[in-house]
């Protein structure tokens, strides 16, 4: 029989099938990274390229191919960074805003169809645990914690 630990790791694979779902169904217009990339934009931003790539904790490349084909969707533009006129920062246009708040929007929809047995107590339950589990990961993988969506 597996150990608890294994149970979870199980568990979290077959959440990223859920996640993957989610992305098909609420972030059409997006995909799952997208979402992520504007998300930080929208959080954090103007931010640079690399702010982002450091948020999702991936590589720079992957971070600036999801910026150039949100600013070829017209979902972010860039613009010279003021302390360093080599580099630009990048921000939300109206578009983007509207995308990402509707993207949101049908996540959330879609999250109460599926919990929409549980009580409340067991959802925030369940937010805080998930909670408490990515700040050890984060703490134990030096990933950068946020505390907002995304």
């Amino acid at each position: 029989m597996p150990e608890p630990v294994e149970d979870l790791v199980i568990a979290l694979y077959r959440l990223g099938r859920v996640q993957r779902a989610i992305a098909r169904d609420a972030l059409a217009e997006l995909g799952g990274q997208g979402f992520a990339a504007l998300a930080v934009v929208h959080r954090d931003g103007p931010a640079r390229v690399s702010e982002v790539a450091e948020h999702l904790s991936v590589d720079l490349s992957v971070a600036s191919r999801q910026v150039a084909a949100l600013a070829l969707a017209g979902y972010v533009e860039r613009e010279p960074d003021p302390d360093d006129r080599r580099a630009t920062r990048i921000h939300l246009t109206t578009a983007g805003t509207r995308v990402l708040r509707d993207s949101h929007r049908r996540m959330v929809a879609t999250a109460e169809t599926a919990l929409n047995a549980w009580s409340a107590q067991d959802v925030t339950s369940l937010a805080a645990q998930l909670e408490r589990l990515r700040e050890d990961f984060a703490a134990v993988a030096s990933l950068p914690i946020q505390k907002d969506a995304a």
